[in-house]
Formats: C-alpha cells, sequence, structure tokens
C-alpha cells in the first residue's frame, strides 16, 4: 500500500508542477488582453499582430490554462460537486462514490477525449492548419495538442484519485491520512 501510496503522490506532484509552471500564461493572457484592448482603443495596430490575431491568443491561452489546470482541480477536490445528499455520509460511503464514479464515469470518459483530443491535434498538425481568418493564428495544432495534454493530466489526476481512494478503502489505519482522502480530511466519523 505504500507503493500505491507513494505513485499517487508522485502524480500530484508531477500534476502541481504542471500547473503552477501553467500558472505563469494568465500573465501572458492579461498582458494580450491589455495590448489589445489599448490599441483597439486608440484605432492602433500592431504589424502584422492585428487585433484578430490577438483575440484568437487569448482563446488559445485561456484554453491552455484550463487544459492544464483541469487536473490539478481533480486532486484538489476543487471541482464541482453536488454532494447534498451526501453531507452526512460516512467517508467509507464517500470514498466507494469516488472510486465507483472514477471506474464508471471518469476513467471511460478521459479515455475517450484522451484519443479524441490526440487524433484532433495530429489532423491539425498534419493538415497544417491554420486559422479561416485571413488574419488569424497559423499553427492551430498547439492550442489543439494542449487540450490533449491536457486530458492526459485528467488522467493522471484521476489515477492518483483512484489510487489513494483505494489505499484510504484498503489500507491499513495509519495510512488514512497519508491517502489524503477529501472526506478524511473533513473529520467525518468513520
Amino acid at each position: 500500500m505504500e507503493r500505491i501510496l507513494a505513485a499517487s503522490q508522485f502524480l500530484d506532484r508531477l500534476i502541481q508542477r504542471i500547473a503552477s509552471a501553467a500558472g505563469w500564461l494568465f500573465l501572458v493572457l492579461t498582458a494580450v488582453i491589455l495590448v489589445d484592448v489599448v490599441t483597439r482603443k486608440y484605432g492602433y495596430q500592431l504589424p502584422n499582430f492585428g487585433s484578430t490575431r490577438l483575440q484568437e491568443l487569448e482563446s488559445h491561452l485561456h484554453a491552455a490554462l484550463f487544459a492544464f489546470w483541469l487536473g490539478y482541480a481533480y486532486i484538489k477536490n476543487a471541482h464541482v460537486r453536488i454532494d447534498v445528499a451526501l453531507t452526512s455520509a460516512r467517508p467509507r460511503t464517500l470514498a466507494l462514490l469516488e472510486l465507483t464514479g472514477c471506474i464508471l464515469f471518469a476513467v471511460p470518459f478521459t479515455l475517450i477525449a484522451l484519443v479524441f483530443a490526440f487524433d484532433y491535434a495530429w489532423i491539425s498538425y498534419r493538415q497544417n492548419e491554420a486559422s479561416v481568418s485571413a488574419s488569424g493564428l497559423p499553427y492551430l495544432f498547439i492550442p489543439k495538442a494542449a487540450l490533449a495534454f491536457g486530458m492526459l493530466l485528467l488522467m493522471a489526476a484521476v489515477s492518483s484519485v483512484m489510487l489513494r481512494t483505494l489505499v484510504f478503502l484498503y489500507g491499513p489505519e495509519k495510512l488514512h491520512a497519508s491517502a489524503g482522502f477529501a472526506a478524511y480530511k473533513m473529520g467525518a466519523k468513520q
């Protein structure tokens, strides 16, 4: 069980480092938005980089931020949940539901999305796809590849949560706190 927990912690650290590095894209996105707004306000366009390209770059950066942070949000339990019916449930029940949800929903969805996202990016790369706008950005495979990489990070996050949940459910009592299962951290009674 210690090895399973170590594998989960390794995945968590990897996902966290990637998300932290990708967080710098927020500053780049803010700068791009600022330049776009100011240049449109005063009617000045950057040479070979007009408002269309800036707006497309904004959407690409936003997509990359979302993709690179999706897995991190899942391992930190910061994603949207509707737990109204489960507020009084025991941690073991919550863990069983988490594991079942991962197996029945998260893993199949993420695998399908991963296959389609990589195919989507590969076709875009092979066709040298560019923006439909004459003044748009080239290399559309880059934001599409970011989406595929984000799905890969989400799959790693789901795997990590599943491993932690297995340790919580079937591991020794001493590892329950280390497993970091969200319900256990909330102090719910077993």
